[in-house]
């Protein structure tokens, strides 16, 4: 194909073709290595892969997790209603409002703590920063490591008759999560003695083991096998975001979600643009050979969606076995990585300007200003145009080899109108139905995580040998390590 400048100079129409606007969401691909031949291409291989067919099963209900066969309906926890899931959910939801509302109106508590990990972590965590001018409720940590030290220094200096935890874990039975909540209860319960029960919430698929685990059943929350970790944060999982912004505000979230929704569904493919966007990233994964991809949010505030990207797309698409158990024969998921706007522009904007390895970059701006300073947001919101004009077109300087830069390399700009619950809640969304129409393209079953098992089985397994007990699994370099661990 053409290079970008080129593209830009035959067609002067190429930004306003290549740009997708979505309620608060815009979305410009018009500086990706694509061509309306590309997009034809592309467009041809998801009718092939029945990508139109495997949403409209997912929205349905049907089976679509193959190897655990589950159904995948995270949409059912925004959706209007017209299905038995909608239904569950609603009356969970208006559990958790009423609760939120207990503990925001409680005036002796001041910090609500979350405790969970993957998808009962990186979502809310990352809902409860980008929401940061929307927050009236109390303060909220979350703590996730089994490293003593994120504990610590989640209540140091705080008073635990002031304090709620919320215990997110779908089975309950999660290692690093019940470790972490039982050292909370002894906290809560020096203080408190048995009034402890007061002090925790559960989000969980499992009620029956957090009501056994001591957290009282008006404080379980529920959510269900059909809505995966990493596609969660619009359940009960998102509490915490709930408590601190209020159920009006999370409702707003729910609805720029439920708007996605209804575009994914009923817009066709070509101006679709969950669809669009993820045949980009297809484009730029197996077609063109780039196995990594750098998300850039220009908004200090978004800072976590990178992180909050990483599971979502890779522990999705990171197979190397199709959905039917075959090897695959092409690239999946890339490497998905990157820092807030301008801080990567000092770190490692010199590899994707100058580098080896071309990375497609996804920027993320905000057009309201998120701070009183309207010059400061006009300088960043300039930068973020700056860096992807850079990407596209290049410097050359004749006499000058090292300050040459080549171009051409790919971006998408995604705008939101502003840093709103909704807004945010259209861009959860779009990359949730991103995720899984990649893996459709791939032919990856997207909505499992066996890859994570093994790790966990041999963790279980070493714990006797690093306590001193009998050997556990590995090879002589983990006998040497633990050997040497031991002798602290």
């Amino acid at each position: 194909m053409p290079t970008l400048e080129d593209a830009f100079a035959i067609d002067p129409d190429r930004a306003g073709r290549f740009t997708i606007t979505v309620d608060k969401v815009r979305a410009d691909f018009s500086m990706q290595h694509v061509t309306e031949d590309l997009m034809s291409a592309l467009l041809d291989l998801a009718a092939l892969r029945g990508v139109a067919e495997r949403r409209d099963a997912m929205f349905r209900g049907d089976i679509v997790n193959v190897t655990e066969g589950r159904k995948v309906l995270h949409v059912a926890l925004r959706a209007a209603g017209g299905s038995p899931e909608a239904d569950l959910a609603r009356i969970q939801l208006a559990r958790a409002q009423d609760l939120a509302l207990d503990i925001r109106r409680n005036q002796g508590i001041r910090t609500v703590i979350n405790i969970g990990i993957g998808g009962s972590d990186l979502g809310p965590a990352m809902a409860y920063d980008a929401l940061r001018l929307h927050r009236d409720g109390p303060e909220c940590r979350f703590v996730s490591n089994i490293d003593p030290a994120d504990l610590d220094s989640a209540i140091d200096g705080l008073d635990p008759s002031a304090t709620v935890f919320v215990v997110s874990s779908k089975t309950f039975t999660t290692q690093e999560t019940m470790h972490n909540a039982a050292r909370a209860r002894e906290w809560v319960r020096s203080a408190v003695g048995d009034a402890w029960t007061g002090h925790f919430v559960a989000a969980t698929a499992n009620p029956a083991g957090a009501v056994g685990w001591g957290v009282d059943p008006a404080r379980v929350l529920e959510f269900w096998d059909w809505v995966g970790g990493r596609f969660s944060v619009s359940s009960v999982i998102g509490f915490p975001v709930m408590v601190a912004i209020g159920p009006e505000r999370f409702a707003e979230m729910l609805d720029g979600m439920r708007t996605m929704d209804g575009h994914f569904v009923s817009e066709p493919l070509g101006s679709n643009l969950p669809v669009v966007h993820a045949l980009v990233a297809h484009a730029n994964s197996a077609v063109h050979g780039r196995h990594t991809s750098a998300v850039v949010p220009y908004s200090h505030d978004l800072a976590r969606f990178p992180a909050f990207l990483q599971q979502l797309v890779m522990e999705s698409n990171g197979k190397s076995v199709t959905a039917e158990g075959y090897e695959v024969m092409w690239p999946t998921s890339p490497v998905v990585w990157g820092d807030a706007g301008t801080n990567g522009q000092h770190a490692f904007f010199q590899l994707l300007h100058q580098g080896t390895r071309i990375v497609p970059v996804e920027f993320i701006g905000v057009r309201s200003p998120m701070g009183n300073d309207s010059a400061a947001h006009d300088m960043l919101v300039a930068n973020m145009l700056a860096q992807a004009a850079a990407l596209a077109l290049g410097r050359r300087i004749a006499d000058s080899p090292h300050r040459v830069f080549p171009g051409n390399r790919p971006s998408t700009t995604l705008f939101l109108d502003e840093l709103s619950p909704r807004a945010l809640g259209e861009l959860v969304a779009l990359h949730e139905h991103s995720t899984a129409v990649q893996g459709w393209m791939y032919g990856v079953d997207s909505f499992d995580q066996w890859g994570v098992e093994l790790g966990k089985e041999l963790a279980n397994a070493l714990l006797s040998e690093v306590k001193g007990g009998a050997a556990g699994p590995g090879t002589s370099s983990t006998r040497n390590a633990v050997t040497w661990f031991r002798r602290r």
